[in-house]
């Protein structure tokens, strides 16, 4: 019988376990807007910190 190469295993992350959206308060909110606003650096950068989506039509 031949030998099989067996390649990496692959885990599959179901969405459905992961809430869609998160249970921020307003004061959470207002201090990522701010964070954003302190230094030179992208909003990209301070969005992805807190896990949030970059798109232009998700909102916080």
């Amino acid at each position: 019988m031949a030998d099989h190469k067996v390649g990496p295993e692959i885990e599959v992350l179901s969405a459905a376990a992961v809430p869609r959206r998160r249970p921020w308060s307003d004061a959470e909110k207002i201090r990522i807007v701010e964070e954003s606003f302190l230094e030179l650096r992208q909003v990209t950068a301070t969005a992805r910190r807190h896990g949030v989506s970059s798109s232009p039509a998700c909102r916080i």
